[in-house]
């Protein structure tokens, strides 16, 4: 996991800009996941981006001298806090999955999404309760609102590939090549 979220270009703007549509998507299918979380552990605070590896088992926390590197490897790269925030949040929750902890209710992994979503173009921005993705944005409401046991889209980066040129022309919005 820290690999992963190390090698992100966080300062992509051509990237996010192209993948604009699958990272809305991706977010989406994030709020989804983590409604379901939310509801199974009655969290109702730090919607949407909560430390959920804390709330089942705050014990359980990543290597500190792995949470120490990849400080230093994202300090300065990772823009807003949320994502910064997030990504030590999905690094607890991998150490969490890997203490094998069996009384996890069966629900999908509710980071993916989010990850996926940064090695598409890095952060967003965030307004008005909001995920800003340039040409689109993504109410947070609240987690009841998001519940939905019928995924929001496929983790398959050829599928979101397929879907960026798509969600551009439904846009009505000329795309800029260059």
């Amino acid at each position: 996991m820290a690999n992963r979220l190390v090698a992100v270009k966080w300062t992509d703007p051509e990237g996010a800009y192209a993948h604009d549509w699958s990272r809305v998507l991706l977010m989406r299918e994030y709020l989804r996941r983590a409604a379901l979380w939310a509801e199974a552990y009655r969290i109702e605070d730090e919607w949407p981006f909560f430390d959920l590896a804390a709330r089942i088992d705050p014990s359980v926390r990543a290597d500190p001298a792995l949470v120490a590197w990849m400080e230093e490897a994202l300090d300065g790269r990772v823009g807003l806090p949320i994502a910064y925030d997030s990504c030590f949040r999905a690094l607890h929750w991998a150490a969490l999955l890997d203490a094998g902890l069996e009384q996890l209710p069966a629900l999908d992994d509710p980071f993916e999404p989010l990850i996926m979503l940064f090695e598409r173009g890095g952060g967003f921005g965030t307004e008005n309760r909001s995920a800003d993705f340039s040409l689109a944005m993504v109410r947070f409401k609240t987690w009841d609102q998001h519940l939905n046991p019928e995924p929001i889209v496929a983790l398959d980066h050829d599928v979101l590939d397929e879907l960026d040129p798509q969600g551009w022309e439904r846009s009505g919005v000329a795309r800029s090549e260059g």
